[in-house]
């Protein structure tokens, strides 16, 4: 059989392909001139503007180090999974913290515990892929997607304890000693320029994109990984085994995470989370998308560059706030140097991307049936009665807490619409809602507007800025929106919602005290009253589900659903993919800043800390789980999430704090797995197939056929003409 470097490696033995080669080389060389060029450039403007010192031009190299590795570690396992890989950071956290705590704690060289990062890194990425992504190899991206945050999660409590088990403190470990700690080269003046810690991390990177490159380009293996990447399933006609390149992928980037924090813990400490935060995921991630998620060194190079960001952004602020909101414009100015992808195997990706299970209602040869209409009705009663009874359940003091359940829930709403329909994944939903409580809040706090005046102009607010997030959709789809939005989620939370920058002086409520009062609505319902205002909040989610609802039956929710699943055939019956999109957004959006100006209305005030990323991954997860086909699956999803955040810790407090902070990661790590694993389409999914089962036992007890329920079986019994028939 012929092997695979002469498979991808043509014969230059004619002159034609040595001219081809010589382009080839020609073409090369501009591209490394244009980008040296780029990269001059950026490091001039930032220089001009910040004026760093040469230490602080060299830390903030040293830290872009880690955000370049993790960069080069999304784009290797998009190359062969196409998914945004959450867990890129953490599937090597574990054997790295581990590495470094054994020199810490029980006093081992800190050279002689790198086996350990490597060899664990290795291991680590390599069973993430065998064990758990194996078993999701035909879900759909979102899906996978989900599952790498549960992976990221579950890494994440395994982190916690490994301090603990040295006789560590979970949320602290002590400074790590080197060999070189003490050597540094310095200037005229005896300071030091860079440090013996900061030289190792440099040689690191260094060490590693060498050996990436040579592994990329010369390596049987490597070739095969880069043949996989183009189009799999035409390498594996070719013979190569995909899934064994896969699992190759993650274990290099296992170690480059592996490695990539055991080299950075000297500089910046032992992370006490192994996801080490969706911030240094979000600086990974503009890398990747610079770099177009293909090119490793663009990657890297973009990773350093985004570390000076960080030094100046420290040098100009005392935070990295300003860098963080940098980070959606990088990734903008990224997509718009992006050429769209004609290739059929890229909208394969995309489409896979997308796929969502879709519920079927209840056959109407079924819906009047006493038995059906007695199921229906108790339902409808059960909700009820429990959404009236909670109020006078729950103390005074939880009320706060228990009206925070319908609104969240209309934030699952608006997942369903821009993810469940649109295929639009959306990570950063919470930037819109502080942007539309910050708009209507400051309004009512400044200028005491009405009621309804500032309902109308917080859904205004989050329709407008969505449809802002999504223009990238209108060229980009899938992996590079979820990157856009939750880039924008930084921005919103550390920039636009804060009022040390000028944007969130002049947005959001002047002054310490809280000062948004709830009105009396039409001189009889008091909304200072908790119970009164859980009941307002209550009736916004029922009309947002009934608006939802009739978008959903109407010829617009039915283009939407048929522009999700076939881009190109939607097109051709004069579907306008640019409308139909930025018009789901605009509807997202406008649930959205529903739920942001009852969320002011509710706390008296806007606090920027309750519209973090955090919260936006949370909600994501939630309708993930209830089931994002379904607009009541994912409704609840999303509102069992927040009773579970709010509630939850009445009932496992008594476990004992360990517990008390470990349970959120078990719930949305090795449970979300499971979960996903046995039910793909959520929840929701199961209590579909449970119902369509209970369906087909009625439609035989009542002797009906229903060909959407009983379709085998109606083949089966049906006749066969005869061939004279047919003739």
């Amino acid at each position: 059989m012929t092997s695979l470097s002469e498979t991808w490696r043509p014969d230059l033995g004619g002159v034609g392909d040595r001219l081809k080669s010589f382009g080839s080389s020609s073409r090369t060389s501009a591209m490394v001139s244009r980008r040296g060029l780029a990269a001059i450039v950026f490091f001039l403007i930032v220089q001009g503007v910040f004026h760093l010192s040469l230490p602080e031009i060299i830390s903030g190299f040293s830290l872009g180090g880690l955000y370049g590795i993790i960069g080069v570690a999304l784009v290797l396992t998009y190359r062969t999974s196409r998914i945004i890989n959450f867990a890129a950071a953490a599937i090597g956290a574990v054997p790295a913290i581990t590495a470094v705590l054994l020199s810490t704690a029980d006093h081992i060289n800190y050279l002689l515990t790198m086996p350990i990062a490597i060899v664990g890194g290795l291991l680590f990425g390599g069973l993430t892929d065998i064990l758990v992504l194996r078993r999701f190899k035909k879900a759909s991206r979102l899906i996978v997607t989900v599952v790498s945050i549960g992976i990221a999660q579950s890494y994440a409590a395994i982190g916690f304890f490994i301090p603990v088990w040295f006789g560590e403190r979970a949320t602290g470990v002590p400074h790590v000693i080197t060999p070189w700690q003490n050597v540094a080269i310095r200037n005229g003046r005896g300071e030091p320029v860079i440090t013996g810690n900061q030289l190792f991390a440099f040689i690191v990177v260094i060490a590693l994109t060498g050996a990436l490159a040579y592994f990329l380009k010369r390596t049987r293996l490597g070739i095969a990984l880069r043949a996989s990447s183009e189009n799999s399933d035409r390498a594996e006609l070719l013979g190569v085994p995909v899934a064994r390149v896969t699992t190759v992928a993650w274990a290099l980037a296992g170690l480059l995470s592996a490695l990539a924090i055991f080299t950075e813990a000297p500089l910046i400490g032992v992370p006490s989370d192994a996801t080490l935060g969706f911030d240094t995921l979000l600086y990974g991630l503009a890398a990747a998308v610079v770099a177009k998620m293909e090119n490793v060194g663009v990657a890297l190079m973009t990773g350093l560059g985004i570390g000076l960001l960080i030094a100046a952004s420290v040098l100009q602020t005392g935070t990295n706030d300003y860098a963080s909101a940098l980070m959606v414009v990088l990734i903008l100015l990224g997509l718009l140097a992006q050429r769209r992808s004609r290739s059929r195997a890229i909208e394969g990706d995309a489409s896979s991307w997308q796929t969502i299970a879709v519920f079927r209602p209840i056959p109407v040869e079924l819906r009047s049936l006493p038995e059906v209409l007695r199921l229906r009705t108790i339902a409808l009663v059960s909700a009820a009665t429990l959404a009236i009874v909670l109020p006078y359940v729950v103390s005074p003091g939880d009320m706060n807490h228990l009206t925070l359940l319908p609104i969240f829930g209309i934030i699952g709403v608006s997942l369903v619409v821009l993810t469940g329909w649109a295929g639009q994944i959306s990570l950063g939903q919470f930037g819109l809602v502080g942007i539309a409580a910050a708009t209507s809040g400051g309004l009512v706090a400044n200028h005491n507007i009405d009621f309804f005046a500032a309902l109308g102009i917080g859904m205004a607010a989050g329709a407008l800025t969505a449809v802002i997030i999504g223009l990238p959709a209108v060229r980009i789809q899938g992996l590079y929106l979820a990157v856009t939005t939750l880039a924008f989620g930084y921005a919103a939370q550390y920039y636009i919602l804060n009022k040390n920058y000028w944007i969130g002086r002049h947005l959001l409520p002047s002054g310490l005290a809280a000062n948004i009062r709830r009105p009396l609505l039409y001189g009889k319902f008091d909304l200072e009253n908790d119970t009164a205002f859980y009941f307002l909040c209550i009736g916004f989610l029922l009309l947002s589900l009934l608006a939802a609802a009739s978008f959903r039956r109407q010829h617009s929710g039915r283009v939407l659903i048929a522009l999700r699943d076939n881009q190109r055939a939607a097109a051709s019956y004069a579907v306008s993919p640019v409308r139909t999109r930025l018009a789901a957004f605009a509807i997202s959006g406008v649930f959205g800043g529903i739920a942001g100006v009852l969320f002011a209305y509710l706390q008296h005030n806007v606090i920027p800390d309750n519209y973090d990323v955090f919260s936006s991954i949370g909600v994501f997860l939630a309708a993930a789980i209830g089931g994002l086909g379904s607009l009541v699956g994912g409704t609840l999803g999303v509102i069992a999430f927040e009773a579970s955040v709010v509630f939850g810790p009445l009932l496992w407090h008594h476990l004992g704090n360990t517990v008390d902070q470990v349970m959120p990661l078990l719930l949305t790590g090795p449970l979300l797995i499971l979960n996903l694993y046995l039910n793909p389409g959520g929840l929701a999914g199961w209590v579909f197939t449970e119902r369509d089962k209970w369906l087909r036992r009625l439609a035989k007890r009542h002797n009906i056929h229903v060909p959407s329920l009983v379709a085998d079986r109606l083949v089966e019994d049906e006749k066969m003409p005869e061939p004279e028939l047919v003739r």
